[in-house]
């Protein structure tokens, strides 16, 4: 009653009263956006780009694998079988299968730059595996043998031998030459360039397959798209951008066309990536997609 009095006596004018409601408003948007915080420990990066708290499950997970794997070893569906090469700066889960890795996954560091390498004249089978898929097995099939672990990142940052290792078949995929040299390269420049600007970034990428099989001549199973996640933490929080692209791109698409989820890969795969993270963050910080690069 007193307030209103005032208002009639001309004491709080209407832009007086205009103030006081906008700064309620913005207190009471305030509170809320702390309670939803504390509630589900997830923080907003930029709009869109979900972040959660660095667990120090996935640190140790991580270290458990040289630092090489983010968040540890993906783990496949039990119909899955896959056998885990490890390579200088880089692993490999391979499906004998499939005659394709199912995943790769390495760390670029800023300021890498330590050897300047020629690209390797071949490819080389990989006698680790039990497909032993012969590099020839590609010739005349309209796919390039498409890396996983990119030789540029891998050869600056670890020299002569790791490169050489990123040539062995076991890091090959069938890719259509307007993805493996148009649009994939693009995507290792930017994974390059984030590692520059971050210090550190962690990349887990693979192939996807369909129901419906196709196979190079020699029995090498043809990918329908691949997916790539690239994990960044900043001041104690992760945060990631997965991607998944189709095979069948002209290769000048916008990178930001191809942003999807981690479940949405993890769906796709089969594989469960992640798996030291705890649920109340899993489920929030997996089923996020970012509308931007960063």
């Amino acid at each position: 009653m007193k307030f209103r009095h005032r208002f009639k006596q001309g004491r709080i004018g209407p832009n007086q009263l205009i103030i006081i409601i906008l700064l309620l408003t913005a207190i009471g948007i305030g509170a809320w956006y702390y309670i939803q915080h504390q509630q589900q420990n997830v923080v907003v990066d930029q709009p869109g780009q979900w972040a959660c708290p660095v667990e120090s499950q996935l640190i140790k997970a991580r270290r458990d694998t040289e630092d090489i794997v983010y968040g540890g070893l993906p783990k496949p569906d039990k119909k899955l079988s896959v056998a885990v090469l490890k390579n200088t700066g880089f692993w490999i889960g391979y499906s004998n299968q499939r005659q394709n890795p199912l995943w790769a996954a390495y760390r670029i560091d800023a300021n890498m730059q330590r050897y300047e390498l020629e690209r390797p004249s071949g490819f080389k089978t990989d006698y680790r595996t039990m497909a032993r898929v012969d590099p020839d097995s590609y010739k005349l099939s309209g796919y390039d043998r498409g890396h996983l672990a990119p030789n540029s990142a891998i050869s600056d940052q670890y020299g002569l031998d790791a490169q050489l290792q990123t040539f062995k078949m076991s890091n090959i995929c069938p890719q259509s030459p307007d993805l493996n040299r148009k649009l994939w390269k693009r995507l290792e420049n930017l994974e390059s360039k984030y590692a520059q600007n971050f210090q550190t970034v962690w990349v887990i990428t693979g192939p996807i397959f369909d129901e419906h099989i196709e196979r190079l001549r020699k029995g090498v199973e043809i990918p329908d798209a691949l997916y790539k996640i690239i994990f960044d933490e900043q001041e104690g929080n992760l945060r990631a951008l997965a991607f998944l692209v189709p095979q069948s791109v002209s290769g000048y698409e916008s990178l930001e066309k191809f942003l999807t989820s981690i479940d949405e890969i993890e769906k796709v795969t089969k594989l469960d990536f992640l798996v030291p993270l705890s649920d109340k963050n899993e489920d929030k910080f997996e089923a996020g997609v970012a509308n931007s690069l960063w």
